[in-house]
């Protein structure tokens, strides 16, 4: 788990407002120690297993009881269930990749309606997302200006984030991606003289 200390999390609010000094935009940096509990994957794979079961035990050279099968079954069920939610990241490893950053985009997009990015005058609201145990990051804009910048502005902007992040540089990640998210706006959203901040500037952890 990324923990970050005072002084990292002033050092990405002040690369916020920075950027917002420099465009009519605004920002939002969250971060979520993980998108979903995934416990329907967790039951999943235990009812799968404990279903499993009696095939296995029936290839077996003696003989059991059908009783004592289902017994079995209710017993592997919850020894299963019970080793994939205490095991720490069993239950991701068993999500598909594709599963998991399903789930973070949903949650992505959840957080720009929740902290009120969309609500911000002129569209051009953006939210820079991180989902930690997905691995996964996501720039969320409004309309008005993911029109302007469009998908691959932010995705390099994203795979420059991941690089330094992979390096260990996390907090100087967020503050580098959070300068690029503001040099894109500014081209299209210039500072305006009435300008005022209409979201959060510190980073949302969740």
């Amino acid at each position: 788990m990324i923990k970050f200390s005072p002084q990292d999390k002033q050092k990405i609010t002040a690369a916020i407002q920075a950027a917002e000094k420099r465009t009519s935009g605004e920002f939002v940096a969250v971060v979520a120690r993980r998108s979903d509990p995934y416990f329907s994957v967790a039951l999943l794979w235990a009812a799968g297993l404990a279903l499993l079961l009696p095939a296995v035990l029936l290839l077996l050279p003696v003989e059991i009881r059908f009783l004592h099968i289902y017994q079995l079954q209710l017993t592997s069920f919850i020894v299963v269930l019970l080793c994939i939610g205490l095991v720490p990241g069993l239950h991701l490893a068993l999500v598909s990749k594709a599963v998991r950053h399903a789930r973070a985009s949903r949650l992505a997009h959840a957080q720009f309606y929740e902290q009120g990015v969309q609500l911000t005058r002129g569209h051009s609201g953006v939210l820079f997302f991180v989902s930690v145990a997905e691995r996964y990051v996501e720039i969320v804009a409004d309309k008005g200006i993911h029109e302007k910048v469009g998908d691959e502005a932010w995705q390099r902007i994203v795979a420059g984030f991941v690089d330094q992040v992979r390096g260990g540089a996390v907090t100087e990640g967020f503050v580098a991606a959070i300068g690029a998210i503001g040099e894109a706006m500014a081209e299209h959203y210039p500072a305006q003289p009435d300008d005022t901040d209409e979201l959060s500037d510190g980073l949302i952890e969740i």
